[in-house]
């Protein structure tokens, strides 16, 4: 369910673009060195950024921040739908740096290990996290997309650049619905998206209460 919250900026009041996201799968660390047995970390991080994909296509498609016919609303739509190109692909991210927004994340991380333990073959906490802010984004570079990208022409990130995150809040718990088969590294995530501007715009100003 998407939802919208007001609340108090500095200088005045502005809607908080509120939506979760939800995966379900391998979440490997960053820095571990890799087992041969597995898939590349490349291919790992698209299959959360493939999860993601269509969650933020709904969000762009019905969220009533990219509806209505004001010129704000429309310049919003408009840059929303100019695409980052990298490598010939292209990506439409949902916050960019140029629309003066921040990313704040709640996260509720379902794990299959037990808490608050050092399970030294899935990693720390926060080379996990770094596995997702990297699914989150847009790919950057050429080396980053190769051959897994899949073929389609509206390929949707919530992020430009995961600079974008300014406050992230997590909390583990033990996954006990997790498939009687999966890796030690499997999760259930459950996060919770705010974006709201840092400074005003006309381009983020859809966000301001009328």
């Amino acid at each position: 369910m998407l939802e919208t919250g007001s609340y108090q900026l500095g200088w005045g009041p502005f809607d908080a673009m509120r939506f979760p996201l939800s995966y379900e799968g391998s979440l490997p660390s960053s820095g571990n060195p890799r087992d041969p047995t597995r898939p590349p970390k490349l291919q790992e991080i698209w299959a959360i950024r493939n999860a993601i994909n269509p969650q933020i296509k709904s969000v762009i498609d019905h969220h009533p921040v990219f509806s209505g016919g004001s010129g704000n609303r429309n310049k919003l739509v408009q840059e929303i739908g100019s695409p980052i190109v990298v490598a010939g692909k292209k990506f439409y991210a949902l916050a960019r740096v140029a629309f003066k927004l921040k990313c704040d994340l709640q996260i509720e991380m379902h794990v299959n290990h037990p808490i608050a333990t050092v399970v030294t073959n899935v990693g720390d906490l926060d080379n996990r996290l770094k596995t997702l802010f990297d699914a989150l984004r847009a790919p950057q570079y050429p080396h980053e997309i190769k051959e897994y990208m899949p073929n389609i022409d509206d390929y949707c990130c919530l992020l430009e650049n995961d600079v974008l995150i300014s406050a992230l809040q997590i909390e583990t718990f033990r996954n006990s619905a997790a498939p009687p088969d999966a890796p030690i590294d499997h999760v259930r995530l459950n996060i919770r998206v705010r974006l709201e501007p840092t400074q005003f715009d006309y381009v983020n100003q859809p966000f301001r209460l009328d």
